[in-house]
């Protein structure tokens, strides 16, 4: 039998929250939206036990901005994955989402395919940018693209930032305890992590996945 997927949708326009709603609902059957013209209504209700498998909210709101949102979510030790939507595609407010924890951003300009996209593959646990937008944020030595050739090889990915940082906590020595510990995250959230960076880097040890970052540049 399916699993319903719960989906919050956070944009004070309440035009455009209708339509994004109507638009998620048709991508599957699977995809249930709950609807929020406030950030802290959301929050409020995550906190009192609401349980959501995915987050796509606005970027510019006047209550908060959808940074404010994940360091809130952060802050409750909410792990829900959150996508941003937005009308803003430049090359800062994109970098900042990434860098907070975002698992992806989405121009409000993008056609209908490409959400759906981005809502599959920040479900999967994979951060997701449209094509245009990566060809502005490789060129920013924070990026979290891994630099791989276009070759269509199994290498060939994208690893999150807070992949990144349990990439250069493993490469520490850390385990699975203490990386839960140091980033105040459940230990099977750390384990889907590392196996993720696992599949992404074609490796299926600590030692080959440190020394395949290593040669990537993942762990400058």
């Amino acid at each position: 039998m399916p699993k319903t997927i719960n989906i919050a949708l956070i944009d004070d326009h309440r035009m455009f929250l209708d339509g994004l709603r109507e638009v998620i609902n048709s991508l599957s059957p699977d995809y249930t939206c709950q609807s929020y013209a406030s950030p802290r209504h959301a929050i409020s209700e995550i906190e009192n036990g609401r349980i959501f498998d995915l987050i796509v909210s606005d970027f510019v709101m006047e209550e908060m901005n959808g940074i404010a949102l994940i360091l809130a979510l952060k802050a409750r030790q909410c792990n829900v994955p959150v996508l941003i939507v937005s009308g803003i595609d430049t090359l800062p407010p994109v970098e900042k989402v990434l860098q907070n924890g975002a698992m992806g951003f989405v121009p409000k300009s993008a056609p209908t395919e490409v959400l759906a996209k981005a809502i599959g593959t920040a479900l999967k646990g994979n951060v997701f940018l449209p094509p245009e937008l990566w060809s502005v944020i490789e060129k920013s030595p924070s990026s979290p693209r891994v630099p791989t050739p276009q070759t269509g090889s199994d290498e060939a990915g994208l690893i999150g930032p807070r992949q990144i940082e349990v990439l250069k906590l493993v490469a520490e020595g850390y385990s699975n305890k203490r990386i839960s510990d140091v980033l105040a995250i459940s230990e099977n959230t750390v384990k889907t992590h590392i196996k993720q960076i696992f599949r992404q880097l074609n490796v299926t040890r600590r030692t080959a996945c440190v020394s395949k970052a290593q040669s990537l540049g993942l762990l400058d």
